[in-house]
């Protein structure tokens, strides 16, 4: 499959099109992948926000190994909570289907433009910008299409590459999260432009919080000139409205990543860093995209708050921790919510290879701590602890890893 962007030099010479840079009035909804459809809170938002029952999206299953299947999940998940969705035949993996041509037939793009919103799958985010932009990086019709959508008030959706399309740079086919910080960003393969739809002062990433990929975020960000992100995790959605206020539903969680005051050590590959500052939030909490300021949710604000700059901060531990894998699965979720609720100052974690890769010796040592900004919202409810994080400060340093990491014992 032939792909737009495939080398540095190409990737500069593409800009934001005029429709990424047009108002759009729609809102947002960009989940983190792996939607269950069963979660009800998501999905019936979604069709609130689209006009309500009986409303209608278009389906592009462009970043889809096998479209068709993509798309119909998406669609029985409509109809189970009363909206409906049609497949729009601009897929590069789609069967007898010339996906260029059609992105280019105004009669696609018209089957398209009436509708209540357009729902991106997952899949490859790749896929999507090549279906949807020309090879000059210009929108196609269908593309037009799905902006006017927006701009008349539609809602725009799109799970895991539907999400990081959302980005004016996205994600583009990076490798997994430590080889891509061994290595450093490398514009064209590891990003690329996306479609912009949520501005171009946001950086989105998905799956953050199951699979460690805040970790990537900080080096793309800073390569790609951002210093703010939103990285949404797997059955998790953000709610962007038309004023820029986006709103957390959904299982999980999302990770604010705000780059703004910090020092990178490697001013190409932003690996390296002192003063990240990330903030976790959870359901009903939201953040303004262009003050970036924190709301806590009222289910939050009735609960307690942990400063530990208070001389009666009381919390629940007292006890150093330290963390061996800092990118596994819900471990950052662990470290922060740990950490504001404790009288340490600061925790490490690490993150390394495997003892039988070639580059079992690169790590890195991620260091935790609480800054002058950091506190938290706490509430108990039945026994489980639900937090609001704000403004941990983060450093990341590269490590030499001993090699054999252990022995055993004689």
């Amino acid at each position: 499959m032939a792909m737009i962007i495939t080398t540095p030099a190409a990737l500069a010479q593409i800009t934001p099109t005029s429709s990424a840079n047009a108002k759009a009035s729609g809102a947002l909804f960009i989940m983190g992948g792996a939607v269950r459809p069963d979660n009800a809170e998501i999905w019936q938002r979604l069709v609130a926000v689209a006009g309500g029952k009986g409303s209608k999206f278009a389906v592009i299953a462009a970043a889809a190994g096998n479209p068709e299947s993509s798309a119909q999940r998406i669609i029985d998940a409509l109809r189970a909570h009363g909206a409906d969705g049609v497949l729009i035949p601009v897929a590069p993996r789609l069967a007898n289907t010339d996906y260029r041509k059609a992105a280019l037939d105004p009669a696609v793009a018209r089957m398209v433009t009436d509708l209540a919103g357009v729902f991106f799958t997952g899949g490859d985010q790749s896929r999507i910008t090549d279906a949807l932009l020309t090879r000059d990086g210009k929108p196609t019709a269908v593309l037009e299409a799905v902006w006017s959508v927006h701009r008349r008030g539609g809602v725009i959706a799109g799970t895991s590459a539907g999400a990081a399309v959302m980005s004016t740079t996205m994600f583009f086919e990076p490798p997994e999260v430590l080889k891509l910080l061994q290595s450093g960003i490398v514009k064209g393969r590891d990003i690329a432009p996306g479609l912009g739809f949520i501005g171009s002062g946001v950086f989105v990433d998905q799956h953050v919080l199951a699979r460690g990929r805040f970790a990537r975020m900080v080096p793309a960000m800073h390569a790609a000139g951002y210093t703010f992100g939103l990285g949404v995790d797997e059955n998790t959605a953000l709610l962007v409205d038309a004023a820029g206020t986006a709103e957390v539903l959904g299982a999980s969680g999302v990770v604010v990543v705000d780059t703004s005051n910090a020092r990178f050590a490697e001013p190409d590959d932003g690996v390296e860093a002192s003063g990240v500052r990330l903030s976790y939030l959870e359901r009903g909490d939201r953040v303004d995209l262009h003050t970036h300021k924190v709301t806590p949710s009222a289910f939050k604000l009735a609960g307690r708050v942990l400063d530990h700059k208070l001389p009666d901060f009381k919390p629940e531990f007292n006890e150093p921790r330290f963390y061996a894998d800092v990118l596994g699965k819900n471990q950052l979720i662990e470290v922060l919510c740990n950490l504001v609720d404790n009288k340490v100052e600061e925790v490490i974690g690490l993150a390394f290879g495997a003892p039988e890769s070639k580059s079992a010796a690169a790590g890195f040592e991620y260091t935790f701590r609480k800054g002058r900004s950091t506190l938290a919202h706490l509430r108990i409810d039945n026994t489980t602890a639900h937090y609001t994080v704000l403004n941990v400060e983060m450093d990341v340093r590269r490590v030499v890893m001993a090699v054999p990491l252990y022995r055993a014992t004689p």
